[in-house]
């Protein structure tokens, strides 16, 4: 196996972890909400989400990191 297939399995494996967690906070935000859970906690769990999207899928981890081609 090279580097390359190598490196597209380990992005796959990333990306389907990120969507399981996802959808694990998305659950956790829907019975937070019908639990009538404190606003403090949904608004916790959206900014975790964000985060997660705009690090992951938005490869923001990518400008910090020059060895995955980033820019710094």
């Amino acid at each position: 196996m090279d580097a390359m297939e190598t490196s597209k399995k380990k992005e796959w494996r990333t990306g389907v972890q990120v969507f399981l967690g996802l959808a694990a906070l998305t659950g956790l935000e829907y019975w937070a909400g019908v639990s009538e859970w404190p606003a403090f906690t949904l608004w916790a769990i959206a900014i975790l989400k964000a985060a997660l999207v705009v690090w992951f899928f938005m490869h923001i981890r990518r400008l910090t990191n020059p060895e995955e081609g980033g820019h710094a």
